[in-house]
């Protein structure tokens, strides 16, 4: 399995969990307020497009999730296409952009933009998908977009800036950051100069310190792009790497969950992150909590015995588990 391979399946996995929360995080939990988010989205994007933008324009989105900000946008130029290395954000994106038909939305691969001949956009844009991407993915982005945007097209890009941040390339949601002189070397290198930055209106900002503030750059096209000759990551095989965010993402949401009531709900996003990394104690224990509560004995008890197979290193600890268990629904059925 490549890397392009690891993040359409990561991806889709994310998105048939809760397609709007892994597409904005904040602002998720109804179709109204997600909404919202996008026109904001939007409207700040076009705040660092004009006065050069024109409604004859046509429009490629890198990353374009369910299409929360293409349906906004939809109004101001002549086509919109968005693209997503999930089939499953595209399939969602039919039902939530139903209607308008200036805008399309298609699966790609993830790491070019070969569904397109050269010259075919006057703005190619994104907003937090390059800073998820891998970094050799996120520079074939800038290559491919120099390829794809007209004589004198824009690119419009958020990405985080500070001291040089990486992980593992197998790891497909860890936020990366880039150095200032860095981003401006690539965006050389790809024919594309950079314009003055936009710092994103406060109202689009994400409120956990750790997250690096986000920034938009403009670049124009204004040559042709010197290659990477490094290509041997688009093959290499993937590891099974874990991300500590993807995980700690999944509980969060299943704790929001939790609080809400919603412990069906809980319970699947508890049962999805474990199907995908079953090493992780909490989100077992988790289970089962919920499923005591809710009265399914059995299948707690099923859940710790297949806890036991799949990491035995846990089966003295399940044991004393199920020991404080038994004594709870003692003193349930007692009481």
């Amino acid at each position: 399995m490549n890397i392009a391979q690891k993040m359409k399946r990561e991806w889709n996995q994310r998105a048939q969990h809760h397609a709007q929360y892994w597409v904005a995080t904040e602002n998720f939990h109804d179709d109204k307020e997600f909404s919202k988010s996008g026109e904001e989205t939007a409207q700040a994007l076009l705040s660092c497009i004009q006065p050069l933008a024109d409604a004859s324009w046509t429009v490629l989105e890198i990353g374009c999730g369910v299409g929360r900000i293409l349906k906004p946008l939809c109004s101001h130029f002549k086509r919109l296409v968005g693209i997503d290395v999930s089939g499953e954000m595209i399939h969602q994106s039919k039902n939530w952009l139903k209607g308008l038909n200036n805008v399309e939305t298609i699966e790609t691969s993830g790491v070019d933009l070969k569904s397109f001949p050269d010259e075919t956009f006057n703005l190619v844009y994104s907003f937090v998908a390059f800073q998820h991407m891998p970094r050799p993915v996120f520079l074939r982005y800038l290559e491919e977009s120099n390829r794809v945007l007209k004589h004198q097209g824009y690119l419009l890009f958020q990405i985080p800036i500070g001291t040089i941040r990486d992980t593992a390339i197998e790891d497909t949601v860890t936020m990366r950051q880039y150095s200032t002189n860095e981003l401006a070397d690539e965006l050389e290198r790809c024919g594309l100069e950079s314009t003055d930055h936009y710092p994103v209106d406060s109202e689009l900002r994400h409120h956990r310190e750790e997250v690096p503030g986000r920034i938009f750059h403009l670049a124009k096209k204004t040559g042709t792009v010197l290659y990477s000759n490094n290509t041997d990551w688009l093959e290499s095989e993937c590891g099974e790497t874990f991300s500590l965010l993807n995980t700690r993402m999944y509980l969060w949401f299943a704790e929001q969950c939790l609080q809400k009531g919603q412990d069906d709900e809980a319970l699947r996003t508890y049962l999805a992150l474990r199907a995908q990394d079953p090493r992780s104690l909490e989100k077992w224990i988790r289970t089962v909590e919920i499923l005591v509560q809710q009265g399914k004995h059995e299948e707690a008890q099923d859940t710790l015995e297949k806890l036991t197979i799949a990491i035995p290193i846990y089966e003295t600890l399940t044991a004393l588990l199920e020991s404080k268990n038994c004594v709870r629904l003692e003193r349930m059925s007692n009481g």
